[in-house]
């Protein structure tokens, strides 16, 4: 049988250790500096910091080293650019515009993606979270049914699950995981003058090597996951698994201990985002998101992990369906921003609306 463009393998192994290493990235983090590792909630913030020209200090500083540790990881990651950065799937120009914006746009409103409401919000039990995912994976995966079965515009998709890569491309697996092993011991062992840079640095680093590890960077991987009903691989499944595996135990044991302990960082206090509340543009983010990570395969940590590397390899090979990948990774930062700004006005004349009303009423009642 002949297989459709995009067929990938399914690799238990590879996408179980990058798994691995994403929830050791996410535990790192926060045991360590008390920090969510929710990539759209790290990159936005940053950026919108950096337009505002708040100075590069405390979280803005760890932001940064974190950033740069996930654009430095996706770079290595070329080391592996056969299994990471395969050429991008041949989708239409505006399909990864539309894809960049519809994820920018949901993440801001449903602040979370599948790191921050998938690997971190989930093992914290976050109402918010549990009910995010399966929106945005029922929502991905309809996308995934309508282009490629009902509108047939990714051509055809039979009925099957993905052949089993064996043997397993273990060498660069192994050596990013043992390599990661030794961040983390170090993070751990080095002071804290040191640790401050040395943890965020290193969580971004180990986090882009569990992404190319994995295949999350590959979109057609990503979107083969989701068409449940047509070439699937499963692979993505171990991914979220055993990277929850790791994050669990360690956001159950801050949370537990999180009264009498502190992260490892003198003077850091762990975050806790809220786990419950403000359901409808949770969905509605978590919808959009759906949509865009459905329409290309792309979320924010694969995007920015890839932005880069996805330049090079399409200059490379002279595929332009690289560039329309590293357009829809900018895209989403773009649009994030926007959105922001937008989000910020309405909920500021809302307040303001809010507090007119109520002293109109109060002055109605005194008159009274």
């Amino acid at each position: 049988m002949s297989l459709p463009f995009g067929a990938t393998m399914f690799t238990p192994l590879e996408s179980s250790l990058g798994g691995l290493m994403i929830g050791a990235s996410a535990s790192l983090a926060y045991l360590v500096d008390g920090r969510i590792t929710g990539i759209s909630g790290i990159m936005g913030p940053f950026l919108r910091g950096v337009g505002q020209c708040e100075p590069m200090k405390d979280g803005q500083l760890w932001k940064l080293f974190f950033l740069t540790g996930l654009l430095l990881g996706g770079l290595v990651n070329l080391a592996n650019w056969e299994f990471s950065y395969p050429p991008a799937p041949p989708l239409h120009a505006a399909r990864y515009l539309l894809a960049g914006i519809s994820v920018g746009i949901g993440t801001r409103i449903g602040k979370g993606c599948t790191s921050g409401h998938g690997i971190c919000g989930l093992p914290r039990f976050s109402l918010r979270s549990w009910i995010s995912v399966p929106t945005f994976m029922a929502v991905a995966a309809a996308t995934v049914a309508i282009t490629r079965h009902a509108l047939k515009s990714d051509g055809e998709y039979s009925p099957q699950i993905a052949e089993v890569q064996w043997p397993p491309r273990w060498e660069y697996p192994l050596a990013t995981f043992l390599g990661s092993l030794v961040l983390i011991a170090l993070c751990v062992l080095v002071p804290d003058r040191y640790r401050i840079y040395l943890s965020p640095f290193s969580s971004g680093l180990i986090f882009a090597f569990g992404l190319g590890v994995s295949g999350m960077t590959n979109p057609s991987k990503v979107m083969n996951f989701l068409d449940f009903g047509g070439y699937w691989d499963p692979s993505l499944a171990f991914v979220m698994g055993c990277g929850i595996c790791v994050s669990g135990p360690a956001f159950i044991l801050a949370e537990q201990l999180g009264k009498v302990t502190k992260p490892l960082i003198e003077g850091c206090k762990f975050e806790n985002p809220p786990k419950k509340g403000n359901y409808v543009p949770l969905v509605i983010g978590a919808s959009f998101f759906g949509l865009g990570w459905g329409l290309c395969g792309l979320c924010p940590g694969p995007a920015l992990a890839a932005l880069i590397p996805k330049i090079v390899t399409g200059v490379w090979h002279s595929w332009e369906p690289d560039f329309g990948m590293a357009a829809a990774a900018l895209l989403i930062a773009i649009t994030w921003l926007v959105t922001d700004r937008v989000v910020v006005y309405l909920t500021t004349v809302t307040q303001k609306q809010g507090e007119a009303s109520a002293e109109t009423e109060k002055q109605i009642s005194g008159t009274v």
